[in-house]
């Protein structure tokens, strides 16, 4: 009779637990439902770290070709917003690499979003999808499930999202072999105990890819960030010629579709650099910025960003 009577009350501690997770959740979607009546921001409030992460993903735009690291625009947005003293403070991981497409950060994207855990996420690209070989994206399609539902709803897992994101590692690295050319060699980036294969394959025959694919995955790229609980920007390049002015109106296209809040660099380097040769904010040969054009780039994004700071 008593061993009867253990059986049925420990019969009733997973109920217990799933009640007391039941009432925990309606207190969180609670709170939630107040904090975005009451805030001012697009960007979510950062309850246990007290700084905000912001993920960049592109090409060598991105990376920062021939400029030094802490030269670049993600780490110029870094320092430029950190040392202002504006709230929350930011963690701004550069995850750009030479030669990069947009079917490689396709393919990437979901496990960044479940290994880094961003609160916003700045994408620049498509300018190499016409001379590289696409990525085969079978394995990157979205597969919502019951437990992807839970996810991308539940106050709960965001609550745990928050704490499991403080102890992801901080040391990125973003590596090229020294001994091999871009496209070729064993180029990589390690963060957070993970290692990313990075660098591209040239087209042999000509040119590849075209505005249609990359529309789709800059759509993709959306929908990724949606299931994945950050807020994506795209941002158009800095540059609007040659190669730049067929993939600069996609990714307008795409932003306007899809309801991604786009970041438009072009028209800010329009009045600056009014002819194709623009010494004091692009490189004469292929338009990169320079060190001085990723600091417009740099402060563009920042003023962008403080109009949605709590």
């Amino acid at each position: 009779m008593r061993g009867s009577l253990i059986v049925k009350r420990l019969a009733l501690v997973p109920i217990g637990v799933l009640l007391g997770l039941l009432v925990l959740e309606l207190g969180l979607q609670g709170a939630a439902w107040i904090v975005q009546k009451r805030a001012r921001s697009e960007l979510p409030t950062s309850w246990v770290t007290g700084h905000l992460r912001i993920l960049c993903l592109g090409d060598s735009n991105t990376y920062g070709v021939v400029v030094p690291r802490d030269k670049t625009w993600p780490k110029q947005l870094e320092t430029l917003w950190n040392e202002s003293g504006r709230s929350p403070r930011i963690e701004v991981l550069n995850l750009g690499f030479p030669g990069t497409n947009s079917s490689r950060v396709v393919r990437d994207f979901p496990r960044l979003l479940e290994i880094l855990r961003p609160d916003l996420t700045l994408i620049m690209i498509g300018v190499n999808d016409f001379w590289t070989v696409p990525f085969p994206l079978e394995d990157s399609r979205d597969r919502a499930g019951p437990w992807d539902l839970v996810k991308r709803h539940s106050r709960i897992h965001r609550l745990y999202y928050l704490l499991s994101r403080g102890k992801a590692a901080d040391d990125l690295e973003v590596a090229m072999d020294p001994d091999a050319t871009l496209e070729g060699g064993r180029h990589r980036a390690r963060v957070a105990g993970q290692e990313f294969e990075m660098g591209f394959s040239k087209a042999s025959e000509g040119m590849r890819g075209d505005r249609r694919a990359l529309r789709e995955h800059l759509r993709t790229l959306s929908e990724q960030a949606r299931r994945g609980g950050t807020q994506l920007y795209f941002m158009t390049y800095p540059a609007r010629f040659k190669q730049y002015s067929r993939t600069n109106p996609p990714i307008r296209d795409v932003a306007a579709q899809t309801g991604t809040p786009l970041i438009d660099l072009t028209e800010v380097f329009e009045p600056l650099c009014p002819e194709q040769t623009c010494p004091e904010y692009l490189l004469r040969d292929d338009h990169h910025p320079n060190e001085r054009g990723y600091r417009v780039v740099a402060e563009t994004i920042a003023a962008r960003l403080s109009t949605l700071a709590p």
